[in-house]
């Protein structure tokens, strides 16, 4: 008599927050692939989520991908407690970094089996091992100084490297690889080829020291590149890239800019005529025809000159030009016309070359100068773009000292944490401009009418800003975000926490510009008052503040609503409210 047929139990399906969150992993892992897809990288598929036990620990790399000799180990995770999942992932980190070519031996075999797609063209001490760490949420610096093996790619970085390879497709691999610590002197068959030549030569012209008007060392240069050499080594400061965002300030790339120079270059099938201007690194090389070193400060004309420039990835800065350069980009639309354009035509460039004694944030400061002087009288030289620049160049203006206090605030860990937009793509956050320049400026001015900076007890409160003394800068925006940081958080602490956002979706959202300037603005007040900045103490007086109409003040009105929160809240002639 056969057996009856035992029903299997039904698979529970998964809740509405399961799917939410396994949709939100599979779009953090989708959009991290299609970026170093975009480059040339190649997905080794069955290396995914392999568990492997090497040097006595076992684990899984959610990833691999290989370019030529670099191979990257990738981690992601879209969980809020990072620090547990991060310090699992060092054990495995610390034993491949005994020996980076053993494990590559490793892998090559059995669980992980790299061998096929990574192939025997680099031995294994030639290959590039690079321990990604992929966080959707903020990994702080602390953990990240603990996990020092890992290179950290947080999520406002893959969606720049994203938009990125959108724009200017196979040709961001270049930025993608410094980003990733690849040099280009070990990089594909560079790594095969000591003898291999370390720079390329241009003809053009140099110009005498005393004609540049420059600093004293500065040399200026003329020449004629091609545009596929130029893309090679080329970087922007984009204030939404992965560079340290304090050193930032141009733009990003806008997609219908290239898309009409690519449009002119298909066409017509020549390059612009005005040249681009650049910054080059402190290897360039002047030579005459004979490959003697031209002196610049001993010549008194312009004379002809060959410019011998490293080949290094993202050592020439594009300070001017940037959508003319990349406009040749590798990929997309006439890649059979571009590519041949991309290595036969010429593009003129001027560049600036740094006396060897220049320190780095010395020549960002240079460079953010001479980008506002040439974009200054155009339309695109706003208010975000000036303050960016001056942050830079003039760190001492009360413009970029609240500047600096917002980003204090904006990278802390208090109410406003987050809140502002710092890159291109964040849409959802506060624009930092109008709380600049109608906020916190007159919040934090250092000077004797300053609120906060009339409350300051520091040894050179009175000489920090004429003596540029930049220590004592730092000392005075760590105080004052401080004391802002108390304020918000108090207020915060009486206000209904799903109102404590930016997003638009929620009608009555508490976290705009008016608002943020409307309490800053009755703070301002209140410090005037003699009111403590004391948590405990502005919590008492902030009773009652979730009953306040925040919503009956428009745009333009934070000054009337700074007024009304003031006198409600901290008027001396109102008695704290419990």
């Amino acid at each position: 008599m056969a057996k009856a047929k035992v029903a299997k139990p039904k698979k529970k399906a998964p809740t509405p927050e399961e799917r939410a969150k396994r949709n939100l992993q599979r779009r953090h892992r989708r959009e991290i692939r299609e970026v170093f897809s975009a480059v040339g990288f190649q997905r080794v598929e069955g290396a995914s989520d392999k568990e492997f036990t090497y040097g006595g620990v076992t684990s899984d790399f959610d990833d691999v991908f290989i370019l030529e000799n670099v191979v990257v180990f990738a981690e992601y995770t879209t969980a809020s407690d990072i620090s547990e999942h991060a310090k699992k992932k060092y054990l495995m980190y610390d034993r491949i970094r005994k020996d980076d070519a053993q494990f590559i031996g490793f892998a090559r075999s059995a669980p992980l089996n790299i061998a096929g797609a990574l192939g025997s063209k680099y031995s294994d001490n030639q290959i590039r091992v690079i321990l990604l760490y992929c966080s959707l949420n903020t990994v702080q610096t602390e953990l990240k100084n603990q996990i020092n093996h890992a290179l950290f790619m947080d999520y406002s970085i893959v969606r720049y490297f994203r938009l990125l390879t959108k724009t200017v497709r196979r040709s961001a691999q270049h930025e993608i690889l410094a980003f990733l610590g690849v040099e280009c002197k070990v990089f594909a068959d560079k790594a095969l080829n000591a003898n291999a030549s370390p720079r390329d030569s241009f003809s053009g012209s140099v110009l005498p020291e005393h004609h540049s008007k420059f600093p004293k060392g500065y040399k200026v240069v003329s020449f004629y590149i091609q545009p596929s050499a130029l893309l090679s080594r080329a970087y922007v400061l984009r204030r939404d890239g992965w560079r340290d965002r304090n050193g930032l300030y141009q733009r990003m790339i806008l997609r219908h800019k290239l898309d009409s120079i690519r449009k002119y270059l298909v066409d017509q099938k020549r390059v612009f005529v005005n040249n681009i201007i650049v910054t080059l690194p402190s290897g360039t090389k002047i030579v005459d025809s004979n490959e003697n070193t031209i002196n610049t400060a001993t010549i008194h004309t312009t004379q002809p000159a060959v410019i011998s420039i490293p080949s290094e990835f993202n050592s020439v800065g594009i300070i001017d030009g940037q959508h003319r350069v990349f406009s040749y980009y590798e990929g997309g639309a006439n890649e059979n016309i571009i590519g041949t354009l991309r290595s036969q035509q010429n593009l003129l460039v001027t560049g600036i070359i740094y006396p060897d004694n220049v320190s780095n944030p010395e020549k960002t400061r240079f460079e953010a100068g001479l980008f506002l002087e040439i974009n200054s009288t155009q339309s695109n030289a706003k208010s975000e773009l000036t303050q960016a620049i001056n942050q830079l160049i003039r760190p001492f203006l009360a413009d970029s000292i609240a500047r600096d206090v917002l980003d204090k605030l904006n990278d802390g860990q208090g109410a406003l944490s987050g809140k502002f937009s710092q890159n291109f793509f964040d849409s959802g956050g506060l624009h930092t401009t109008s709380v600049v320049s109608y906020g916190l400026r007159p919040l934090v001015r250092p000077s004797a009418p300053g609120p906060l900076f009339a409350r300051w007890n520091d040894v050179d409160k009175d000489t920090f800003v004429s003596f540029e003394n930049d220590a004592a800068r730092k000392r005075y925006i760590d105080y004052c975000a401080s004391q802002i940081g108390l304020f918000f958080s108090a207020a915060k602490s009486r206000l209904p926490a799903n109102r404590w956002t930016t997003s638009r979706t929620i009608q009555d959202r508490l976290l705009t510009p008016t608002v943020v300037n409307g309490l800053i603005g009755a703070m301002r007040q209140a410090l005037d008052a003699g009111v403590d900045i004391e948590f405990d103490h502005l919590r008492d007086r902030f009773a009652g503040l979730e009953t306040f109409e925040f919503e009956k003040y428009r745009s333009s009105q934070y000054t009337v609503m700074s007024t009304a929160l003031f006198k409600t809240f901290f008027a001396p002639d109102e008695a704290p409210k419990t």
